[in-house]
């Protein structure tokens, strides 16, 4: 895609980059500029090599921070439109799983052993105690981190 001058302080923070596992247009509009900015970083140092070192390591770490990112109680606009539809469901799942989509945490797929474990949670919202999915099966609560 071309860059067509994208104001990046302009576009809200809510904005799409990634979709289903796909890129977005504007995704790919947002990554060709940061790229570019970047590089233009790096040509403009003293070092540029020490430039490009240097991204090595924030580009992997910051990776990392956007994947952590996603508090696991944080309504998104889809989980509070299921919870409408589910009525009061607590709808939180297993701590090994995507909170919203329920697939398995850490690119592991799932096996015929595994799938049902994507269920969510089925008990009354704010319960006490641990999670119960629609085949009866309990998991405990995970720790809240302070």
């Amino acid at each position: 895609m071309t860059d067509v001058g994208i104001n990046l302080d302009a576009i809200p923070p809510d904005t799409l980059v990634a979709w289903n596992g796909q890129i977005t247009p504007i995704g790919e509009l947002i990554i060709t500029r940061v790229a570019k900015d970047l590089t233009a970083i790096c040509k403009q140092a003293d070092d540029p090599q020490a430039a490009i070192d240097a991204l090595r390591e924030i580009i992997p770490e910051q990776m990392r921070k956007i994947v952590n990112q996603r508090p696991v109680d944080e309504l998104s606009p889809l989980r509070t439109a299921l919870t409408g539809l589910a009525g009061s469901q607590c709808l939180v799942r297993r701590p090994d799983r995507d909170p919203l989509t329920g697939d398995r945490l850490f690119v592991l797929p799932d096996t015929d052993d595994t799938f049902a474990d994507r269920l969510p949670c089925t008990r009354q919202h704010s319960h006490d105690g641990d999670h119960r999915d629609a085949l009866a099966r309990a998991w405990q609560q995970t720790e809240r981190s302070v």
